[in-house]
């Protein structure tokens, strides 16, 4: 109902106009309405609750409580990158440098899959990067609201020449 449609005898009244009022000693029974429908429960510890929506936890997140990472932490993530990645030979012959961002998903389960490069400085960097992402193992999922789902991450590979 729109506040113009609400009769004048319903309408709240103005906070200031009950300091001087007191909370009556009768029960006033509501209007039934049929239309009104609770939402499902689910009992578990003797407690009925609310069931939890499911949309969140299938949707992919950018931005999350706790973040999904590499099995160890950065460090362990580090020396996979170092001791795994291997200088594509074009990309040494003609000294190709430079940074590959990477952008990947990380499932429920902690499964790495989409994995894209979004620049690539040539030579094979790009791929390589991708394949070394492609063939690493599972990472820890992250966590919204107490419970993992989905994310995307982006990720920066560096090339260097020594």
């Amino acid at each position: 109902m729109l506040d113009e449609q609400v009769p004048p005898e319903e309408e709240m009244p103005e906070v200031a106009s009950l300091d001087d009022k007191r909370i009556g000693l009768e029960n006033v029974a509501g209007i039934p309405d049929a239309d009104v429908v609770a939402p499902p429960f689910e009992t578990g510890s003797g407690v009925a609750v609310p069931i939890a929506r499911q949309e969140a936890v299938d949707s992919i997140f950018r931005i999350v409580e706790i973040p999904a990472q590499f099995p160890g932490g950065a460090d362990a993530w580090r020396r996979y990158l170092e001791r795994n990645l291997n200088y594509p030979e074009p990309a040494v012959d003609n000294g190709t440098q430079g940074n590959v961002m990477v952008q990947f998903v990380v499932d429920r389960e902690g499964n790495i899959s989409a994995v894209e490069a979004l620049n690539d400085p040539g030579d094979g960097l790009a791929r390589e990067a991708v394949r070394i992402i492609k063939q690493g193992p599972k990472w820890q999922p992250a966590e919204q609201n107490g419970r993992r789902v989905g994310y995307r991450h982006v990720q920066s590979i560096t090339f260097q020449l020594q």
